[in-house]
């Protein structure tokens, strides 16, 4: 046993001395940094609710800037679409119909105006924040449009835009300038020796093809005891459509002057126009385009009308038919989602004689719009055609010609016949599955077609037969044949709408941010939607068409003027002068008839009717929008939540100043008198008392 001169325990005291020590270092450390602890060891129970909301603050930063960059982006997507809505307008009141201007001031500055808008416009497409591209889907390393000059002439070799539509109306128009359409005339014997027989002139489509005229309908305002005629019928599979009209001979009424004969054709653009032509007297006809002379007998009568007819097919083919051509290119050329590009397939005799279009590579053709799009859009089918022979009772499904490999659904096959429903498959360019309903079919008879998209997926189209109202994926037994066929048809219909809808997606989905752990942003914006799609397409038709000034006009007629001027004789010197007045007039009616075709259809294509339609710049703007307000409410949410865990990290990790201060003073103090109490009592020791 070791004793010590003092009784006092040191090491004790020594000991709670040096707890004072080290509780004023860490008081100390807390008055400096305000912090509980220096590290997270030190933390003690509060350690993990601190890391939980430390985990939390980080994925808030994480998803504000998120924020920040898709508010950025909005932002300027913003500002672009209201400039886009702002074209759309500007340019619907750029060309009106019969508004020409002073000195045709309009249909001059027409086209640079046009050109000056597409120029704006493949800018805005192609713009682009700290270099990624906004308006190519997912496609953001890379302009997804290239240059104006590009698009409309093409390079190296390939073709753009005026090359295309070249192409397309010369497909359109014919050799001949008759839009594709043959009109012959039977003459009809006269009455003398007799006996009299009627004159027929047939005017007919000269095969199936995409190009010219369509026959539509036919209507007359004479007798039929004067004149009958037949209507073009439409039938499946499609021919050529045809129509005739008879002028009945004498001792039959004869077509009377004023009546009229009016004629409607389909466009190749889609839209309809009509002819019509008034039957009128030598003594009281004007010369003009639109009327025909009553001859001696039915046969003179129907030779001046087939003239006529074609006369004015020639001018309707100048104007409307040219302006239906134009916008029909550029739906070929500027190709839609889900869609290819397309030309005229020269069949070897010249594209006036061709008789198909042709899917385009970008070995040879300027493609226009190279960002994301989806293989197969809703509208149209996915490139298929649903048709009804109500003759056979069948069903068809086919895919739209020319077929794409890389665009539209395949159809591979379809299921077995049934007992009352025969299927038939047919693998060609292009593929078709057809249902004949032989009989009623039982409840529970089904059809199903596989199709095939571009990526290999596969979907299948089921259809059930089912007594009363039918349900998804259901056809209704109708009580007869026929109405069970086209109850087929439209369930048909449905379910391959609903598929080619679900195969295209959504643009807006091509391109989203995480703000929140269960809110996504969706701010995709494609080029090909359809809104931005009807603006390149309508500012290209516009820019690459010209129109002749009154002084173009006169100066190419002015040979004509100087060969009437030098005509010795004053009477045919002055039937020349009238024959030039007529051509120059005509020049001008060709003018601003095809200005009045174009104004006409971008008035059409730039509608605000569109509003509404998917992808319309409207549409864009109202999704970007519900796209920033989910963004600005995720902001004022992490906000508003940030606050919160900042007072709960600041409970858990921090100190109060004044609190410590105080602690310190109160150590300080309990400190003091510990070393004071210590060296008083480690001078006691039993020798110093004896």
């Amino acid at each position: 046993m070791i004793v010590n001169k003092s009784m006092f325990p040191l090491q004790t005291g020594f000991g709670v001395i040096s707890q004072m020590q080290d509780k004023f270092a860490t008081l100390q450390m807390q008055l400096g940094t305000g912090n509980k602890a220096s590290k997270l060891s030190e933390m003690g129970r509060d350690l993990p609710m601190s890391l939980s909301v430390r985990a939390r603050l980080g994925k808030i930063e994480g998803f504000s800037a998120n924020i920040d960059t898709v508010n950025l982006r909005l932002s300027f997507l913003d500002k672009t679409v209201t400039r886009l809505d702002a074209m759309e307008a500007e340019a619907r009141n750029a060309a009106v119909q019969g508004q020409y201007g002073t000195n045709n001031i309009n249909m001059a500055t027409l086209p640079g105006l046009s050109k000056a808008r597409l120029d704006e416009l493949v800018t805005l497409l192609n713009s682009d924040v700290a270099g990624r591209y906004l308006f190519g889907g997912s496609n953001t390393d890379r302009p997804p449009l290239p240059d104006t000059n590009v698009l409309l002439d093409g390079q190296g070799g390939k073709a753009g835009f005026k090359t295309v539509l070249n192409e397309r109306k010369a497909a359109d128009i014919g050799d001949d300038g008759m839009g594709r359409l043959d009109s012959t005339l039977v003459v009809g014997a006269p009455p003398v020796p007799g006996p009299a027989t009627a004159s027929v002139l047939t005017l007919s489509e000269d095969g199936v093809h995409p190009f010219g005229y369509k026959l539509s309908t036919i209507s007359t305002t004479a007798a039929p005891s004067a004149l009958t005629y037949t209507s073009p019928v439409a039938s499946v599979p499609p021919v050529a459509k045809n129509l005739t009209v008879t002028f009945q001979p004498d001792p039959a009424e004869q077509v009377s002057s004023g009546q009229t004969i009016t004629m409607g054709f389909t466009l190749p653009d889609g839209t309809e126009t009509q002819i019509t032509l008034r039957a009128t007297t030598a003594a009281e006809s004007t010369g003009g385009t639109d009327e025909f002379i009553i001859g001696a007998d039915a046969s003179v009568t129907a030779t001046n009308f087939q003239a006529a007819l074609n006369a004015k097919l020639v001018s309707v083919g100048e104007t409307q038919l040219s302006g239906a051509s134009n916008f029909a290119a550029a739906a070929n050329f500027f190709n839609g989602a889900g869609e290819p590009v397309l030309r005229v397939q020269d069949g070897g005799g010249g594209f006036g004689n061709a008789t198909s279009l042709r899917v385009a590579d970008a070995t040879d053709t300027i493609m226009w719009y190279t960002g994301q799009s989806p293989a197969i859009a809703g509208e149209g089918l996915g490139r298929m055609q649903i048709g009804t022979n109500t003759a056979t009772n069948t069903v068809s499904l086919t895919e739209t010609a020319p077929v794409s490999a890389n665009h539209g659904f395949q159809i591979t096959s379809i299921s077995a016949s049934t007992a009352n429903i025969t299927t038939a498959y047919t693998a060609a360019d292009p593929s078709v599955a057809a249902a004949t309903f032989a009989a009623n079919p039982a409840a529970g008879e089904a059809v199903q077609i596989t199709l095939t998209e571009p990526s290999g997926a596969t979907r299948v189209l089921a259809l059930t037969a089912v007594t009363g109202k039918a349900g998804a994926g259901q056809f209704t037994i109708g009580a007869t044949v026929a109405e069970t066929t086209a109850n087929f048809a439209k369930a048909l219909n449905v379910v391959a709408a609903e598929a080619a809808m679900t195969a295209e997606g959504n643009p807006r989905q091509s391109v989203t941010a995480q703000v929140d752990d269960a809110t996504r942003v969706a701010y995709g914006i494609q080029g090909n939607e359809s809104g931005l799609l009807n603006l390149v397409r309508t500012m290209a038709s516009l820019s690459v068409e010209t129109y002749p000034t009154e002084e173009n006009i006169l100066a190419s007629r002015e040979p004509m003027r100087l060969a009437a001027m030098a005509v010795l004789d004053p009477v045919q010197r002055a039937a020349d002068l009238a024959a030039y007045e007529r051509a120059v007039a005509a020049d001008r009616r060709a003018a601003n008839g095809r200005f009045d075709a174009m104004a006409t259809r971008q008035q059409a294509q730039l509608s605000e009717s569109h509003n509404a339609e998917r992808g319309s710049v409207e549409i864009l703007t109202m999704e970007l929008a519900v796209a920033q307000i989910s963004l600005n409410t995720s902001s004022e949410r992490h906000v508003n939540y940030k606050a919160q865990l900042d007072n709960l990290l600041s409970d858990v990790e921090t100190v109060s100043k004044e609190d410590v201060a105080m602690e310190i003073l109160a150590l300080q103090t309990r400190l003091q008198a510990s070393y004071q109490a210590t060296s008083m009592v480690s001078q006691l020791s039993l020798v110093n008392f004896l």
